[in-house]
């Protein structure tokens, strides 16, 4: 299995192909490389499934092919703190900030 691919299987929402190439790219990921067991435990690749699960908690609901995929606000919220964990692990210092801005200005 591909890095991609292995990317891919986070989650079966239909997440776009380029997205998850950018993501990995980001990492200094190659993609097309094996996603071997050295590798999904490398800073890179779980800074990357953090992205994916970033991206994720903020992905439309959708129709496609006759399946919906829909998250509630629950899955939303644990796709969010699962990737605020893995960055923290990972000493990485991204912190997303969701919800009304004016406040923090």
């Amino acid at each position: 299995m591909t890095i991609i691919e292995s990317l891919k299987c986070i989650s079966g929402y239909p997440i776009p192909s380029n997205t998850l190439k950018d993501i990995a790219e980001n990492w200094d990921l190659k993609p097309e490389d094996e996603a071997n067991k050295n590798v999904r435990k490398s800073k890179e690749y779980r800074l990357a499934k953090a992205d994916v699960l970033m991206w994720l908690s903020k992905a439309p609901n959708v129709s496609q092919g006759g399946i919906s995929y829909n998250f509630s606000d629950t899955d939303r919220l644990n796709f969010r703190w699962e990737s605020e964990a893995i960055y923290k692990e990972c000493g990485d210092a991204k912190k997303s900030i969701f919800g009304y801005k004016g406040s923090r200005l």
